[in-house]
Protein backbone atom coordinates (compact mmCIF):
# COMPACT_ATOMS: atom_id res chain seq x y z
CA UNK A 1 0.00 0.00 0.00
CA UNK A 2 1.49 3.20 -0.84
CA UNK A 3 1.38 5.96 1.62
CA UNK A 4 -1.04 9.17 0.28
CA UNK A 5 -2.71 10.06 3.31
CA UNK A 6 -0.85 10.53 6.84
CA UNK A 7 -2.45 10.39 10.67
CA UNK A 8 -0.41 12.46 13.05
CA UNK A 9 -1.10 12.27 16.71
CA UNK A 10 0.65 14.70 19.37
CA UNK A 11 1.09 18.18 18.53
CA UNK A 12 3.30 19.40 20.56
CA UNK A 13 6.46 20.91 20.69
CA UNK A 14 7.83 18.72 18.10
CA UNK A 15 4.46 16.96 16.48
CA UNK A 16 3.02 20.00 15.60
CA UNK A 17 5.98 21.10 13.05
CA UNK A 18 6.42 17.65 11.72
CA UNK A 19 2.57 17.25 10.92
CA UNK A 20 3.24 20.34 9.36
CA UNK A 21 6.25 19.18 7.25
CA UNK A 22 4.11 15.96 6.05
CA UNK A 23 1.50 18.52 4.30
CA UNK A 24 4.30 21.05 2.90
CA UNK A 25 5.75 17.84 1.09
CA UNK A 26 2.30 16.73 -0.47
CA UNK A 27 0.49 14.43 1.94
CA UNK A 28 -3.22 14.66 3.29
CA UNK A 29 -2.50 15.00 7.01
CA UNK A 30 -4.88 14.04 9.54
CA UNK A 31 -4.20 15.23 13.06
CA UNK A 32 -5.45 14.64 16.85
CA UNK A 33 -3.98 15.92 19.82
CA UNK A 34 -5.71 15.26 23.11
CA UNK A 35 -6.24 18.75 23.71
CA UNK A 36 -8.19 19.53 20.46
CA UNK A 37 -7.49 23.47 20.84
CA UNK A 38 -3.97 22.53 19.42
CA UNK A 39 -5.25 20.51 16.69
CA UNK A 40 -7.75 23.45 15.37
CA UNK A 41 -4.68 25.81 15.06
CA UNK A 42 -3.41 23.27 12.02
CA UNK A 43 -6.71 23.66 10.10
CA UNK A 44 -5.46 27.01 8.64
CA UNK A 45 -2.62 25.28 7.29
CA UNK A 46 -4.74 23.02 5.29
CA UNK A 47 -4.71 19.73 8.02
CA UNK A 48 -7.95 17.61 8.38
CA UNK A 49 -8.81 17.09 12.58
CA UNK A 50 -10.03 13.87 14.07
CA UNK A 51 -12.53 13.51 16.97
CA UNK A 52 -10.19 10.41 17.73
CA UNK A 53 -7.58 8.25 17.16
CA UNK A 54 -9.88 5.63 15.84
CA UNK A 55 -11.21 8.21 13.30
CA UNK A 56 -7.48 8.81 12.49
CA UNK A 57 -6.75 5.31 11.86
CA UNK A 58 -10.19 4.55 9.97
CA UNK A 59 -8.97 7.41 7.52
CA UNK A 60 -5.06 7.09 6.85
CA UNK A 61 -2.46 4.83 5.43
CA UNK A 62 -0.39 5.74 8.10
CA UNK A 63 -0.24 7.27 11.37
CA UNK A 64 2.39 8.69 13.31
CA UNK A 65 2.70 8.96 16.94
CA UNK A 66 4.76 11.35 19.30
CA UNK A 67 3.33 11.94 22.63
CA UNK A 68 5.13 12.70 26.11
CA UNK A 69 5.35 9.31 27.65
CA UNK A 70 4.50 5.58 27.89
CA UNK A 71 1.20 6.47 29.12
CA UNK A 72 -0.07 8.33 26.52
CA UNK A 73 1.10 6.16 23.52
CA UNK A 74 -0.71 2.95 25.30
CA UNK A 75 -3.96 5.28 25.99
CA UNK A 76 -3.47 6.81 21.89
CA UNK A 77 -2.44 3.45 20.66
CA UNK A 78 -4.75 0.83 22.74
CA UNK A 79 -6.80 2.61 24.82
CA UNK A 80 -10.71 3.28 24.13
CA UNK A 81 -11.16 4.73 20.58
CA UNK A 82 -7.46 4.24 20.43
CA UNK A 83 -5.85 3.74 16.97
CA UNK A 84 -5.59 -0.59 17.25
CA UNK A 85 -9.75 -0.32 17.24
CA UNK A 86 -9.64 0.86 14.02
CA UNK A 87 -6.33 -0.05 11.93
CA UNK A 88 -6.53 -2.02 9.36
CA UNK A 89 -4.25 -4.37 7.27
CA UNK A 90 -1.38 -3.00 5.57
CA UNK A 91 -1.48 -0.06 7.37
CA UNK A 92 1.55 1.73 9.04
CA UNK A 93 2.19 2.70 12.04
CA UNK A 94 5.35 4.84 12.85
CA UNK A 95 5.51 6.15 16.41
CA UNK A 96 7.66 9.05 17.03
CA UNK A 97 7.58 9.15 20.47
CA UNK A 98 10.85 8.30 23.45
CA UNK A 99 9.10 5.46 25.54
CA UNK A 100 10.00 2.05 27.03
CA UNK A 101 11.06 -0.80 25.02
CA UNK A 102 8.89 -3.33 26.23
CA UNK A 103 5.27 -0.39 24.98
CA UNK A 104 7.57 -0.30 21.53
CA UNK A 105 7.64 -4.62 21.93
CA UNK A 106 3.82 -4.45 22.91
CA UNK A 107 2.72 -2.36 20.03
CA UNK A 108 4.55 -4.51 17.12
CA UNK A 109 2.74 -7.62 19.24
CA UNK A 110 -0.83 -6.40 18.83
CA UNK A 111 -0.80 -4.09 15.89
CA UNK A 112 1.34 -6.76 13.83
CA UNK A 113 -1.49 -9.18 14.54
CA UNK A 114 -4.04 -6.60 13.05
CA UNK A 115 -1.55 -6.79 9.98
CA UNK A 116 -0.10 -2.99 10.39
CA UNK A 117 3.40 -2.56 10.03
CA UNK A 118 4.73 -1.19 13.16
CA UNK A 119 8.58 0.91 13.55
CA UNK A 120 9.85 2.88 16.61
CA UNK A 121 11.53 5.84 15.15
CA UNK A 122 12.35 7.99 17.70
CA UNK A 123 13.81 11.51 16.95
CA UNK A 124 16.74 14.35 17.91
CA UNK A 125 17.17 17.31 16.98
CA UNK A 126 14.53 19.78 19.21
CA UNK A 127 12.02 21.73 17.93
CA UNK A 128 14.18 23.79 15.71
CA UNK A 129 15.10 20.33 13.85
CA UNK A 130 11.24 19.89 13.63
CA UNK A 131 10.77 22.89 12.36
CA UNK A 132 12.96 22.72 9.52
CA UNK A 133 12.81 19.22 8.77
CA UNK A 134 16.01 18.31 9.47
CA UNK A 135 15.72 15.44 12.47
CA UNK A 136 18.08 12.70 12.77
CA UNK A 137 15.55 9.56 12.70
CA UNK A 138 17.01 6.47 14.68
CA UNK A 139 14.39 3.15 13.75
CA UNK A 140 13.73 0.02 14.65
CA UNK A 141 11.84 -2.45 12.41
CA UNK A 142 11.64 -4.51 9.28
CA UNK A 143 13.40 -3.89 6.14
CA UNK A 144 10.10 -3.97 4.24
CA UNK A 145 8.58 -1.61 6.33
CA UNK A 146 11.30 0.80 6.72
CA UNK A 147 11.41 0.90 2.58
CA UNK A 148 7.37 1.86 3.16
CA UNK A 149 8.63 4.40 5.66
CA UNK A 150 11.08 6.27 3.59
CA UNK A 151 8.88 9.18 2.30
CA UNK A 152 7.50 10.29 5.40
CA UNK A 153 11.09 10.10 7.17
CA UNK A 154 12.53 12.44 4.42
CA UNK A 155 9.09 14.54 5.23
CA UNK A 156 10.64 15.09 8.68
CA UNK A 157 14.52 14.72 8.73
CA UNK A 158 17.56 14.58 7.15
CA UNK A 159 19.16 11.46 8.27
CA UNK A 160 17.34 7.92 8.87
CA UNK A 161 19.79 5.38 11.26
CA UNK A 162 18.17 1.97 10.55
CA UNK A 163 19.58 0.55 14.10
CA UNK A 164 18.14 -3.21 13.87
CA UNK A 165 14.76 -4.57 14.80
CA UNK A 166 11.75 -3.66 16.16
CA UNK A 167 13.06 -1.70 19.64
CA UNK A 168 16.49 -1.05 18.66
CA UNK A 169 15.81 2.87 17.55
CA UNK A 170 14.17 3.17 21.26
CA UNK A 171 17.30 1.24 22.69
CA UNK A 172 19.89 3.99 20.56
CA UNK A 173 17.61 6.89 21.45
CA UNK A 174 17.76 6.27 25.36
CA UNK A 175 21.13 6.03 25.44
CA UNK A 176 22.00 9.27 22.89
CA UNK A 177 20.01 10.98 26.23
CA UNK A 178 21.88 10.14 28.67
CA UNK A 179 25.27 10.93 26.57
CA UNK A 180 22.91 14.26 26.46
CA UNK A 181 22.60 14.77 29.89
CA UNK A 182 26.46 14.39 30.95
CA UNK A 183 27.77 16.58 28.61
CA UNK A 184 25.63 19.22 29.31
CA UNK A 185 25.61 18.90 33.29
CA UNK A 186 29.47 18.73 32.79
CA UNK A 187 29.62 21.47 30.34
CA UNK A 188 27.41 23.98 32.68
CA UNK A 189 29.33 22.63 35.66
CA UNK A 190 32.90 24.10 34.29
CA UNK A 191 31.28 27.67 32.74
CA UNK A 192 29.82 28.01 36.47
CA UNK A 193 32.89 27.46 38.07
CA UNK A 194 34.99 28.99 35.65
CA UNK A 195 32.55 32.60 36.50
CA UNK A 196 32.87 31.81 40.03
CA UNK A 197 36.79 31.83 39.73
CA UNK A 198 36.76 34.85 38.49
CA UNK A 199 37.36 33.67 34.79
CA UNK A 200 35.73 34.61 31.50
CA UNK A 201 33.15 31.51 30.98
CA UNK A 202 33.81 32.27 27.13
CA UNK A 203 37.36 31.23 27.42
CA UNK A 204 36.00 28.02 28.97
CA UNK A 205 33.90 27.71 25.49
CA UNK A 206 36.40 28.59 23.11
CA UNK A 207 39.40 26.05 24.76
CA UNK A 208 36.18 23.48 24.41
CA UNK A 209 35.41 24.16 20.91
CA UNK A 210 38.99 24.03 19.60
CA UNK A 211 39.74 20.77 21.46
CA UNK A 212 39.01 17.23 20.54
CA UNK A 213 35.32 17.37 22.73
CA UNK A 214 34.27 19.57 20.68
CA UNK A 215 31.06 19.65 19.55
CA UNK A 216 27.74 22.25 18.02
CA UNK A 217 25.81 20.89 20.89
CA UNK A 218 28.17 23.46 23.32
CA UNK A 219 27.98 26.42 21.01
CA UNK A 220 24.15 26.10 21.15
CA UNK A 221 23.91 25.39 24.99
CA UNK A 222 27.00 27.97 25.62
CA UNK A 223 25.02 30.71 23.80
CA UNK A 224 22.06 29.83 25.93
CA UNK A 225 23.38 30.10 29.10
CA UNK A 226 25.23 33.16 28.76
CA UNK A 227 22.11 34.84 27.41
CA UNK A 228 19.88 33.07 30.26
CA UNK A 229 17.68 31.61 27.50
CA UNK A 230 15.42 28.92 28.81
CA UNK A 231 12.91 28.91 26.21
CA UNK A 232 12.16 25.08 26.48
CA UNK A 233 13.50 22.95 23.48
CA UNK A 234 13.97 19.57 25.65
CA UNK A 235 12.41 19.85 29.07
CA UNK A 236 13.47 18.82 32.10
CA UNK A 237 10.25 16.68 33.14
CA UNK A 238 10.86 14.92 29.90
CA UNK A 239 14.63 14.02 30.34
CA UNK A 240 13.74 12.89 33.79
CA UNK A 241 11.19 10.12 32.26
CA UNK A 242 13.85 9.18 29.37
CA UNK A 243 16.82 9.14 31.90
CA UNK A 244 14.46 6.58 34.10
CA UNK A 245 13.03 4.54 31.06
CA UNK A 246 17.10 4.28 30.33
CA UNK A 247 18.25 3.23 34.17
CA UNK A 248 15.10 0.47 33.99
CA UNK A 249 16.05 -1.10 30.61
CA UNK A 250 19.44 -1.04 31.75
CA UNK A 251 18.85 -3.21 34.22
CA UNK A 252 16.64 -5.80 32.14
CA UNK A 253 20.00 -5.98 30.33
CA UNK A 254 22.36 -6.22 34.04
CA UNK A 255 24.21 -2.89 32.86
CA UNK A 256 24.96 -0.52 35.69
CA UNK A 257 24.29 3.36 35.01
CA UNK A 258 25.88 5.40 37.81
CA UNK A 259 26.46 8.17 35.69
CA UNK A 260 22.87 8.08 34.14
CA UNK A 261 21.46 7.32 37.84
CA UNK A 262 23.40 10.41 39.18
CA UNK A 263 21.85 12.77 35.79
CA UNK A 264 18.45 11.41 36.66
CA UNK A 265 18.57 12.64 40.38
CA UNK A 266 20.01 15.88 38.92
CA UNK A 267 17.11 16.05 37.06
CA UNK A 268 14.56 15.53 40.40
CA UNK A 269 16.36 17.82 42.22
CA UNK A 270 15.51 20.94 39.47
CA UNK A 271 11.45 19.12 39.16
CA UNK A 272 11.53 19.58 43.00
CA UNK A 273 12.62 23.51 42.70
CA UNK A 274 9.46 24.14 40.41
CA UNK A 275 11.69 24.02 36.55
CA UNK A 276 9.81 20.97 35.42
CA UNK A 277 8.57 22.56 32.09
CA UNK A 278 11.85 24.60 31.51
CA UNK A 279 14.51 23.57 29.14
CA UNK A 280 17.19 20.94 30.33
CA UNK A 281 19.81 23.93 30.58
CA UNK A 282 18.06 25.27 33.01
CA UNK A 283 19.38 22.47 35.16
CA UNK A 284 22.34 24.38 36.50
CA UNK A 285 19.97 27.18 37.45
CA UNK A 286 19.64 24.87 40.76
CA UNK A 287 23.49 25.13 41.49
CA UNK A 288 23.85 28.43 40.34
CA UNK A 289 21.42 29.74 43.56
CA UNK A 290 23.18 27.29 45.68
CA UNK A 291 26.56 28.96 44.97
CA UNK A 292 25.20 32.40 44.84
CA UNK A 293 26.65 32.95 40.94
CA UNK A 294 25.10 33.44 37.78
CA UNK A 295 27.29 32.29 34.77
CA UNK A 296 28.43 35.06 32.94
CA UNK A 297 28.05 37.65 35.72
CA UNK A 298 30.66 38.74 38.45
CA UNK A 299 30.13 38.63 41.67
CA UNK A 300 27.27 41.08 42.81
CA UNK A 301 25.63 40.14 39.35
CA UNK A 302 27.14 42.33 37.24
CA UNK A 303 27.54 41.09 33.85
Amino acid sequence: MSIRHVGFLGLGLMGARMAKNLKKKGFEVTVWNRTPARAKELEADGLHVASTPAEVAARVDAFCTCVADVAALREVAMGANGLLSAAKPGQLFIDFSTVSVALVHELGAAFGAKGVDVIDAPVTGSKNGAEKGTLVIMTGGSDAAMARAQPVFQAVGEKVVHCGALGAGTQVKLAGNGLIAAMLQSFSEGLLLTTKAGVDPRRFIEVVQASGFRSPYFDFKGKALLERDFSTHFSIDLMHKDLSLLIDNAAVHKVPMPAAAAMKETYAVARAAGKGEQDIGAVVTVFEELCGQRIGEKAGGTP
